[in-house]
């Protein structure tokens, strides 16, 4: 193992520092899919999904495993449509537009010439059959709609606007409606070819620093829906919902963004659908969380629903009470009853993870960017993904503290923070959340289980909650620090320590009653007030503290601190240790270790392993050190066995999926995936054990697999299909209706 090493000679202390690079850490884990922009349906099984650098997937299981296809495009891809499901279209960037004649197994990409900017998006495409179509692009000054009837050999120009378009929808070859920039910028069609500008509607009286219209629907060849625009941070400005019922003609505000009720969303709305003349779903988000509203009355209200998730919401399919999302960060899920319950489809949703917490050796938690939430149960080897969801929010998970495997804490933006009692399944608030961007919770320390601490700021202002009661009451002192205040360690019932920005860290020895002003020294010759970020106690005598390119130490509970020369670079996001002497601080590019509570320091940030910044870490109770980066990388040095490493490739290789759709009549697709050659039986038996088919029967190759399983000649009621895999048997159970 290579290690490469510099020593440092110091002036400030008579300790060693050592820079060296490690091969000795591994990355368990990361995100599934980068982000996508929409998803559609041709039934119920089969569908494709598109995203950003030319990403392309598609799946043949109503979305429960997906494929990658080659779409030899690299810009990012804004919308789908399909005629079948063997002919569709994908269009995005630079003018382009890819398209299939045989499900996907082959793209041919175009570059739309007769777009009169080669750098326009193409945010729209529809063909109302295999030769009439249309597209919609744009830049951000200029927008433009093209039709064929050729099947897009030749495209013409039929409108150009001097203003961005963000979208159309078609009824028919004739009808269509386009929006964009603003209120100001709906049009429609009723000949396909001349497209006419709508009357600006008025928008209920509300003050609206932006009015961008960004999804759109047509019901009918008279009725559609627009929706676009909402802010909380500017003034609570509610997302747009318009509806017209004259085929784009004029517009209406609808009542739920112009009257007085809860029902109001104040986000982003990006994609509109519905099922039927009445049943719709808008779908969008912001930094709050994912958004999903649905209306039964053809737009007169809209209600929000939950949508247990962080991501925004671009892309919606429909299919009967079927839905699909697709949004930000690889997110996609799955509604088999029209939004009243949601399954996650993305094992690994990507974000930035600001806190990873192992209340045990086994269970352990790594939360962060729009509130995604993994967790592990066999000590890292496998992680499940998802998000912390509360109400109709899943904040940024700013910082995590469990006491045990059940109970946890985290602290969110929006000054939320939240309490688990069983083992992260669900939360609920104990500081509720506002609409304040300025309020964020940052750090959290319990002492037990009724007593503990969680700090950051409300409005700008740092803020120090204390609770003596498991957080249903808190007592809060405001302005102690006059700075906005990032973390908090206690080593007993007395002593604490907290610290935020610009150089502040004060300290308490009677349980938080008082805060005290510490000393500094040693500081280097223009070192200034540098933001502290994160501090936590090594043992009973020695707490360290990092930030922008330094490490500080106290031998007194923080009462004092002196200043350690680590070589550090760059900013130091997290400290973390084993109460011990084992000590970690990582950040940007650097990751320093500590065996001897802080008196030397050694880099073991190797490129080769890690990825751009670290942002949090944690000492787990057997020693090992663990990290967590962007894009849920989550990194560590935990050597697992030879025979432990067989059982994680089994783990996260070998997969015996619920069939789908289930229940099912007359068949159904079986999914499974193998970790390695193997021999495969898959067999179906009755719910009394008798055996009724047999779907595979040989020696199968590493890989995914799909098998139909027809049931014509059964009976409806309760079947278990079991996968024999070199002796290992695994089943599941699935429901023939008739």
């Amino acid at each position: 193992m290579k290690k490469y090493l510099q020593l440092f000679l110091l002036v400030f202390f008579p300790v060693t520092f050592i820079i060296s690079q490690s091969t000795n850490y591994q990355r368990v884990t990361t995100y599934t899919y980068s982000s996508f922009n929409d998803i559609y349906f041709v039934n119920e099984n089969t569908g494709w999904v598109a995203g950003i650098s030319g990403t392309i997937y598609k799946t043949l299981d109503g979305g429960q495993t997906w494929q990658v296809q080659r779409s030899n495009a690299t810009s990012s891809l804004s919308a789908i449509s399909f005629l079948d499901d063997q002919k569709g279209f994908i269009v995005g960037g630079n003018c382009t537009l890819i398209k299939t004649t045989n499900g996907g197994s082959t793209w041919e990409k175009d570059s739309i010439k007769a777009i009169p900017d080669g750098s326009a998006t193409i945010n729209s495409v529809y063909f109302s059959d295999a030769n009439k179509g249309w597209l919609l692009a744009s830049t951000s000054l200029a927008g433009w709609i093209l039709s064929t009837t050729d099947g897009g050999i030749t495209w013409v120009v039929n409108l150009t606007t001097t203003k961005p378009l963000n979208a159309f929808s078609f009824s028919g070859a004739n009808n269509g409606v386009a929006c964009g920039k603003d209120a100001a910028t709906l049009y429609y069609t009723t000949n396909g070819v001349t497209w006419l500008l709508a009357p600006t509607p008025s928008l209920g009286g509300f003050s609206y620093t932006r009015s961008d219209l960004r999804g759109v629907f047509m019901v009918s060849s008279t009725e559609a829906h627009v929706v676009g625009w909402g802010s909380a941070a500017a003034g609570l400005q509610p997302s747009i919902h318009l509806k017209t019922t004259d085929g784009g003609a004029s517009w209406k505000c609808l009542d739920t963004a112009t009257s007085t009720n809860d029902n109001r969303t104040y986000d982003n709305l990006w994609s509109v659908r519905f099922k039927d003349a009445t049943n719709g779903l808008a779908i969008g988000g912001a930094i709050r969380g994912s958004v999903v509203v649905r209306t039964s009355d053809a737009g007169v209200n809209w209600i929000p629903i939950k949508a247990p998730f962080g991501s925004t919401l671009s892309g919606i399919s429909i299919i009967g009470n079927k839905v699909w999302v697709a949004g930000s960060e690889g997110l996609l899920a799955f509604s088999s009853d029209f939004g009243d319950s949601w399954q996650l489809l993305t094992p690994i949703p990507s974000g930035t993870l600001y806190a990873i917490k192992f209340p045990s050796s086994l269970i352990g938690y790594a939360g962060g960017f729009k509130g995604v939430l993994h967790k592990t149960t066999d000590g890292g080897q496998k992680w499940t993904g998802g998000y912390l969801s509360v109400g109709l929010k899943s904040l940024n998970i700013q910082t995590l503290f469990f006491l045990n495997e059940n109970v946890g804490y985290a602290g969110c933006s929006y000054e939320m923070a939240a309490k688990t009692t069983d083992a992260g399944a669900t939360w609920k608030e104990i500081i509720p959340s506002t609409y304040s961007a300025t309020s964020a919770n940052y750090g959290i320390h319990f002492i037990n289980e009724n007593l503990g601490f969680v700090v950051g700021k409300i409005n700008g202002i740092d803020a120090i909650y204390k609770t003596t009661d498991g957080g249903i009451t808190w007592a809060i002192k405001s302005n102690v620090a006059g700075k906005e205040l990032h973390d908090v360690a206690f080593k007993n019932d007395k002593d604490g320590i907290v610290v935020g920005y610009g150089l502040k860290a004060i300290y308490t020895t009677d349980c938080g009653e008082n805060w005290l002003v510490p000393t500094f020294t040693n500081l280097p010759a223009g070192f200034g007030t540098p933001n502290i970020l994160s501090v936590k106690f090594v043992n009973d005598s020695v707490a360290i503290a990092v930030g922008v390119n330094f490490i500080l130490k106290s031998t007194d509970s923080g009462a004092s601190w002196s200043y350690v020369q680590s070589g550090s670079a760059n900013q130091l996001n997290s400290v973390s240790s084993s109460n011990a002497s084992l000590a970690y601080a990582v950040g940007a590019k650097e990751a320093w270790q500590s065996t001897d509570a802080g008196a030397t320091w050694t880099n073991i940030y190797d490129p080769n392993v890690f990825e751009g910044t670290l942002y949090s870490s944690f000492v787990d109770p057997n020693g090992n050190a663990w990290f967590g980066g962007a894009t849920s990388s989550i990194y560590t040095n935990r050597v697992w066995s030879d025979v432990e490493k067989e059982n994680r490739a089994e783990l996260n290789n070998f997969a015996l999926q619920q069939n789908y759709p289930n229940p099912f009549n007359p068949s159904t697709l079986i999914t499974y995936q193998l970790a390695k050659n193997s021999f495969v039986s898959l067999d179906v038996y009755d719910v009394l054990g008798k055996h009724v088919a047999k779907l595979v029967n040989d020696q199968q190759a590493a890989g995914n697999y799909t098998q139909r399983f027809t049931a014509d000649n059964l009976s409806g009621g309760v079947y278990f299909y079991t996968l024999n895999v070199d002796g290992r048997v695994y089943s599941k159970k699935m429901i023939l209706i008739k």
